[in-house]
Formats: structure tokens, sequence, C-alpha cells
């Protein structure tokens, strides 16, 4: 005996793992963070290698879940149902009715120890669970106390490298975010389309201009080809009055005047514009001519 186990009981100090109760099966279901720990950790033999071999024992490429077996499910199956039945002690020894004691106090002495060992593993379970709120209560606290801290405080470098610097958007915000952008879309598509209809309105106007039949094609080439002394009259006091400067303030002048026309009436070119049109189509401007003569009719009479 060496002088370093008289500090110990006169023991090496090294004392063998306590044998488990419940080996094999255990006794409950795994919670959900059990679960998850064990989703991260890769168990079981990879593709495309081999699986050992061993005689009596059958190895599986993925660890199976092992049964559950309550402490109720032991106690049936290893003491009740294993308890020997209507046995006369009148015809027995004394040392079988001794045995047939003895194997009753160890039934009995297992059944405590199931009971026991339950309650002691439902403890740890429990004193684990506590912890593990005290510890989340506790980093809650300090995560208020640092972000209350960091508020009165401007933010240092550790303080954007300890997480994102974005904040990441709650699904209300990101529900406002995908109905602000569909709406942009439709807003963008509506406006293309009125666009497209402007400009083929535009060519709608401007198609009575253009020369579709045969006369207004021979009309066409007669006036540009014939010499009429009041139109080369007109023409030459045109080009005087651009070297002049006079016709470019009067033409811009008339420009101007009909641009601000159009946008205060919603016409092309002096002809009706979309916006009427659209009313027209939609019956607004007869039920205004309808009610206004209405008011008329009321006031006279």
């Amino acid at each position: 005996m060496s002088k370093r186990s008289l500090k110990l009981g006169r023991k090496s100090g090294v004392l063998p793992r306590v044998r488990p109760v419940f080996k094999r099966y255990p006794i409950r279901h795994k919670t959900a963070e059990e679960k998850a720990e064990e989703s991260k950790i890769e168990q079981g033999f990879a593709e495309g290698i081999p699986l050992p071999q061993k005689k009596g024992f059958t190895f599986h490429r993925q660890p199976i879940e092992k049964p559950v077996l309550t402490v109720e499910e032991r106690i049936k199956r290893n003491i009740d149902e294993r308890r020997p039945q209507n046995i006369d002690e009148s015809k027995l020894s004394q040392d079988e009715i001794w045995q047939l004691k003895r194997d009753d106090i160890r039934r009995e002495h297992l059944r405590e120890a199931y009971l026991k060992e339950a309650e002691r593993l439902h403890k740890i379970e429990e004193l684990k669970r506590k912890q593990q709120e005290r510890e989340k209560k506790a980093s809650s606290v300090v995560k208020q106390h640092t972000e209350e801290s960091g508020s009165l405080t401007l933010p240092t470098i550790d303080s954007y490298l300890k997480g994102p610097i974005m904040r990441q958007r709650t699904p209300e915000e990101q529900q406002l975010v995908e109905e602000q952008r569909v709406l942009n879309r439709r807003a963008q598509e509506l406006e293309i389309q009125e666009r497209k209809m402007n400009e083929l309105l535009q060519l709608y106007h401007a198609a009575a201009n253009f020369i579709t039949t045969e006369e207004e094609l021979e009309q066409a080439i007669k006036e540009a080809f014939e010499v009429n002394v009041s139109k080369f009259e007109s023409k030459q006091m045109v080009i005087e009055n651009k070297l002049s400067g006079y016709f470019n303030a009067f033409s811009n002048m008339n420009t101007n005047e009909s641009i601000v026309t159009d946008e205060m009436f919603g016409e092309i070119n002096g002809q009706p514009g979309l916006n009427k049109i659209k009313s027209t189509l939609d019956g607004d401007v007869e039920k205004l001519r309808r009610e206004a003569q209405l008011s008329i009719n009321q006031r006279s009479a």
C-alpha cells in the first residue's frame, strides 16, 4: 500500500464506473433539444464502405433508434411476469421455500431500484432544465444590459463584429416589402400601358393626314409640282421672317400655347386625349352632362 492511497482511505482513488440500472433501452422518448443535438453529429458508415461483420451481431449503415421501455413495462416484464404462480408450499422443502422467499426479496429490491433510479434521473433532468433556464435568463439580462448601455454610447468596432451589421426583417416587414414590390411593379406596368396607348392615340390622330386613296395621292402630287404664286410668296415671307428672327418667336409662342392647351384639356394636338376617351367610354361625361342639364332645368323651373 503506497503513501498516496492513505489520504484516500487506503484505496487507489479511481473508483469503477457505476453500473447502470436501465441498460440497453431508454425509459423515455428523446426531447426536441436532444434530437437537435444528435442531428448535428454524423454517425454510421458512409456509402461505399462495406459493413463490418461479427458473429451474432448485425451492423447497420445508420444507427437505429432504440425502442423505449418504460419503468412500468420493465417491472411487468422482469418482475411480475416472472413471479411463480399457484405454488403449494406444503409440498416443498424448507430449502425450496427459502429459495422462493429469497427470489421474492430480490424482485422487491429490483422493483425498488427501478423506481428510485427513475426518480433520480427525473430529478437530474429537472435540475438540468432549471440550470438551462437560469443560464438563458442570465444571458438575456446580460444582453439587455448590453443593449441598454450600448444605446447610450456610440457603437464600437467590437460591437459591429459581434453580430450582423444589418438587422434581419421580421415576417411582417418582409410581407410589407413584398406587397410594396408588387404595387411598384403594377404601377410601372400601368404607366407603360398608358404610354403605349397615348402613342397609339397619337398615331390614330396623325393618320387623318395620311394619304390612303388614289385621289389624295394625285392631289398631293399636283400641289407639290404646281406653281402657285401665292404660296410661293408666302413661303418667301416665311423664309424672310426666319432670317430676321420674328418667325421663331411667333412659332415658339404658338407651340407653347398648343402644349399648354393640350395639358390643360388632356388633348393631343387639339384632338381628344386618352383621359377624355376613357371618360366617354365609362359614361362619366354623359352623366355630368345630364346632371348639369337637370340642375339647369330645376333652376329655371
